[in-house]
């Protein structure tokens, strides 16, 4: 799968390649609906963000992924590129995403923006997988 084929960002680790999903290897980005707070604790639309942010790099062009396997779902799994960005290690960089504990391949760049006090790691936010457990 690479350029010149249609890529759409369903969520913030989340891609859909025509009729195909790929989940985003190595990260757990907040979900759509999940909101966040900031320094000042205000809330934020952070699912929002994320999706937004990949949606932004996806427009760049030539996104190419590198299939690594298959997710819970049976759906592809894998690192996707957009020209020479790595989207997961983007989005963990930025602060929009945290490394996914079962395949942790970003700590590094987590930890960077956690230092930095990034986007989710400005404020307070429920962990994406504890959300989806219901622990909002």
């Amino acid at each position: 799968m690479s350029a010149g084929e249609h890529w759409f960002a369903h969520d913030g680790d989340t891609l859909w390649h025509d009729k195909r999903r790929v989940q985003l290897l190595g990260i757990d980005a907040p979900e759509l609906s999940q909101a966040c707070f900031d320094a000042a604790d205000k809330i934020w639309p952070c699912g929002r963000y994320a999706r937004d942010h990949i949606r932004h790099l996806l427009a760049i062009g030539d996104v190419s992924c590198t299939i690594e396997g298959k997710d819970r779902y049976d759906d592809d799994a894998g690192v996707c590129f957009a020209g020479s960005i790595d989207l997961g290690r983007d989005l963990v960089k930025h602060g929009l995403a945290v490394t996914d504990k079962r395949a942790p391949r970003y700590l590094a760049e987590e930890r960077e923006a956690r230092i930095a006090k990034r986007n989710l790691w400005a404020g307070s936010f429920v962990d994406p997988g504890e959300y989806r457990r219901g622990g909002r």
